[in-house]
C-alpha cells in the first residue's frame, strides 16, 4: 500500500495535511456570499492552513467566505474543501488581524468581532 493515501469513510483518498492541525473548541462566525450573510460555528480543529468547523447542515455557503476566530481576533479568507453533514473543512487563503486592521481589510469582519467582544454572543 506504499504510495497511496489512506481512505476515508466515503472511500475518497485523503491528502496529507500541509500543516499539523490541533484540536480546539472555539466560537467562530462564518461570513459568506456577496451579501455578507453570517452564521455562528464551532471551530473543532485549527492549523496555519485550514480548519474543521461544525456548522448547520442546511447552511449554504457562498463566495467570498471568511472565518472569524472570535477569541483570537483573527479572520481568514477561506474556501470549502469538503463537507460531510454538519462538519466542513476549510482551506485558508489569507488572514486578517482584527485587532490591528489594514486599510484594505473587509470592514464587516472587524465590526462583527467588535460587536461580539462588546456585547457577547447573540441569543
Amino acid at each position: 500500500m506504499s504510495g497511496m493515501a489512506a481512505q476515508g469513510p466515503d472511500e475518497t483518498p485523503m491528502r496529507p495535511r500541509a500543516e499539523p492541525r490541533r484540536r480546539v473548541l472555539l466560537s467562530g462566525v462564518v461570513v459568506h456570499s456577496p451579501s455578507q450573510m453570517t452564521a455562528p460555528c464551532t471551530i473543532l480543529d485549527l492549523s496555519l492552513t485550514g480548519a474543521r468547523i461544525r456548522l448547520g447542515e442546511s447552511e449554504l455557503l457562498g463566495e467570498p467566505m471568511f472565518l472569524i476566530v472570535l477569541k483570537n481576533a483573527l479572520a481568514f479568507r477561506a474556501r470549502v474543501v469538503w463537507r460531510r453533514a454538519e462538519h466542513t473543512g476549510l482551506s485558508f487563503i489569507a488572514y486578517f488581524d482584527l485587532a490591528k486592521p489594514g486599510a484594505d481589510d473587509p470592514k464587516i469582519l472587524r465590526r462583527l468581532w467588535l460587536s461580539h467582544i462588546s456585547y457577547g454572543p447573540s441569543p
